[in-house]
């Protein structure tokens, strides 16, 4: 269900295979977007946004609300707590058990991740968007961000698969690839061009997806089933 929400997708934003060799003056390059990495100049990025700006577009900060997390540093760990996410513990089909823990009472003014709201790397792997299910207690690294939608024209499910597709990936790639150690800057993030399907499109891909995650479920229920099923048994035997 997951690939069959992406295909659905694509198929409704399809961009052509690029070029890989760019000429740029410099009043074209650094003097509009102050960057001097060849890469970021690529014809691939002018193409796909060009592609993205003929449909109903707006900016990602046009439709969310960004705010930053913490980094706690490495001093603040604890056994157990408050869980610490990092990017390490999260990926767009949800967040794994975490391994770090903080004393609630040092971060009770750190924001919390809500129900709909989008978790979005960008440091490290960036690009990577969650849409949490429900409320968490937990606290995300300072190299997540928390993105809430300010309008109902575009539903969060839809929006983190846009945000995981190759279309904003790209976007990612060519803000951050000028770095040994990739930073995807905010205020970048908020630029990113967002294509905005009809609602009925987004309904429909925003059921699949919710499909793909109730199988996923159902899958890693079956198989903790089977491994306590396991476990018995071999307790049995002993």
């Amino acid at each position: 269900m997951a690939r069959l929400a992406e295909w659905t997708l694509l198929e409704n934003m399809l961009f052509r295979q690029p070029e890989n060799v760019s000429v740029q003056s410099f009043s074209q390059s650094f003097g509009v977007s102050g960057r001097l990495d060849a890469e970021y100049y690529q014809p691939k990025f002018a193409r796909l946004l060009q592609k993205l700006k003929q449909q109903n577009h707006k900016t990602l900060g046009e439709l969310v609300h960004l705010q930053k997390s913490v980094e706690v540093g490495s001093e603040n760990y604890r056994d157990e707590g408050l869980p610490f996410v990092r990017v390490a513990d999260f990926s767009k089909f949800g967040i794994s058990q975490t391994d770090k823990f903080v004393n609630p009472a040092d971060f009770a003014g750190i924001i919390r991740p809500k129900k709909d709201t989008i978790l979005l790397s960008k440091d490290g792997t960036v690009g990577i968007a969650y849409r949490v299910q429900s409320n968490l207690e937990v606290i995300t690294s300072g190299a997540i961000v928390h993105l809430s939608l300010k309008t109902d024209e575009i539903l969060p499910d839809y929006l983190a698969l846009v945000l995981n597709s190759q279309a904003v990936q790209m976007q990612a790639e060519r803000d951050a690839g000028g770095s040994i150690i990739q930073h995807w800057k905010p205020s970048e993030i908020l630029e990113v061009v967002i294509p905005i399907l009809p609602k009925e499109i987004q309904e429909m891909i925003a059921d699949k997806v919710a499909q793909s995650f109730a199988l996923k479920k159902q899958s890693e229920d079956l198989l903790n089933q089977a491994k306590m099923l396991v476990e018995m048994e071999i307790e049995r035997m002993n």
